[in-house]
């Protein structure tokens, strides 16, 4: 349980102890009424927050989103890229003249990955992938879904947690 949900926990509880002491106080009734109607209405908002807030939590997709896989046809690693604290990671094959991040001249297909394939890129919280008007191409396999993607060339794809885009033939699993 994250901090914040124990604070939230901790105001839904005072707001029931509230709403009893003003039961069992000295109060008019119309004033009873209205210190109960609003300890009510605190505990029910701090439920809401906790419910909405454990939905969030359990969703896949809300994962951060910190390294890439290079994984083989049986979805095991065969190799993994760092992203954290990167704003732009540039997908490919390095051949010695070029820089790239994920190099992927090493894979079982590399002959189906250009010299610069695609760009991930980090923008408001979020991982996106483009492709780089490859011949190949780029297609996402979405978490949870069978079926792939294509992507059309320059269109930047949001990446959820689980997913796997297909880098020509290759396979990059989005991971936590």
């Amino acid at each position: 349980m994250s901090r914040y949900n124990l604070y939230t926990t901790l105001i839904g509880i005072i707001s029931v102890l509230f709403v009893l002491s003003v039961y069992t106080g000295e109060f008019n009734f119309t004033l009873k009424i209205l210190l109960a109607a609003f300890g009510v209405g605190v505990f029910f908002h701090s439920a809401w927050i906790l419910y909405s807030s454990e939905k969030t939590e359990t969703n896949e997709s809300f994962r951060r989103i910190q390294q890439i896989f290079l994984i083989d046809e049986n979805g095991n690693p065969v190799k993994n890229w760092d992203l954290y604290g990167k704003v732009s990671m540039l997908i490919g094959k390095d051949i010695g003249e070029n820089f790239v991040d994920i190099d992927l001249s090493q894979s079982s297909y590399a002959a189906t990955v250009e010299v610069e394939h695609a760009i991930l890129n980090y923008a408001n919280g979020n991982w996106y992938v483009e492709d780089l008007d490859s011949r190949n191409g780029i297609s996402i396999k979405k978490f949870g879904e069978k079926k792939s993607y294509k992507l059309s060339a320059k269109e930047p794809c949001k990446l959820d947690f689980g997913d796997i885009i297909l880098i020509g033939n290759c396979q990059l699993k989005v991971a936590d």
